[in-house]
């Protein structure tokens, strides 16, 4: 297996737009399969490109998609009160 067909975890990360975290607790899970070398983890590209081949590609719903709309206004909750908003306070 050559040094390219392996990736390092930063790598794979940016590969499947996900932390390097979340990779390894993939790693941990048993959900990604990869080479522990030293203190290092190391996927081999074929396991990239099965789980992004398993995993289903949406058009359209990033959560990044920003919408052009302006936004609705915020709902009041009600005539405001003129109560004394210590009323009812211990010590008051």
């Amino acid at each position: 297996m050559d040094r390219s067909e392996l990736l390092t975890v930063s790598q794979a990360a940016e590969a499947f737009g996900a932390t390097s975290q979340t990779i390894r607790n993939w790693i941990r899970a048993g959900q990604v399969d990869a080479v522990r070398i030293g203190n290092r983890f190391l996927i081999p590209r074929q396991e990239i490109d099965r789980i992004r081949g398993a995993a289903p590609v949406i058009d359209g719903d990033s959560p990044w998609d920003i919408s052009t709309a302006p936004p609705k206004p915020l709902q009041r909750r009600g005539a405001r009160s003129t109560a004394d908003p210590t009323d009812g306070m211990l010590g008051a």
